[in-house]
């Protein structure tokens, strides 16, 4: 989501073959491949942000390690809460439900939702950059077993900041939020 990278949508475009060039071409079947490939761009944005979530879980597993081998057992149950909570909500992202143009669907998600929620995501996304960017920065003193405990509460902060725009998210997509 930085100004260098691409927008996942358009690598979703170029990426299209014959097959799915034709389908653009034809009336009833262009509105079925457009919101196709954003779900696809949806599903790629929300796999990238479920692997930067573990990469945080990652970095929080070392820094547990290094507390272990300090001996420092008073920080470890923080720790492995922390760690619980990011791989619970990592889940949670790469497995949410994608939504479908069916006549029936329970949630139709149309190309302005998916557009909309899309640009939204920026929030939610830099946030968990930054949650990964915290976590890799982590350092542990043995000599200082308190020290980590300031980090530690920014952290629950930071993941308690990203459940909250997820859920936000789904109930934006779901048409429940509050306006």
């Amino acid at each position: 989501m930085s100004q260098g990278s691409p927008d996942i949508r358009q690598q979703v475009d170029d990426n299209r073959g014959a097959m799915k060039k034709l389908e653009l071409l034809i009336p009833g079947l262009r509105g079925y491949r457009t919101k196709e490939d954003l779900r696809v761009s949806d599903e790629m944005l929300r796999n990238q942000v479920a692997d930067r979530m573990d990469k945080a879980k990652t970095n929080l597993d070392l820094l547990r390690k290094q507390m272990a081998a300090g001996a420092d057992f008073t920080n470890l149950t923080s720790v492995g809460s922390l760690i619980a909570q990011v791989q619970t909500l990592s889940g949670e992202i790469r497995h949410a439900a994608q939504g479908y143009a069916g006549w029936v669907a329970p949630i139709q998600v149309n190309e302005d939702k998916l557009n909309k929620l899309y640009e939204y995501d920026y929030s939610f996304v830099t946030a968990v950059f930054q949650l990964e960017a915290s976590t890799g920065g982590l350092s542990y003193d043995s000599t200082n077993p308190g020290s980590v405990q300031v980090a530690l509460g920014q952290l629950s902060k930071s993941i308690a900041d990203i459940r909250q725009k997820w859920s936000l998210r789904l109930e934006t997509i779901e048409g429940i939020a509050v306006q």
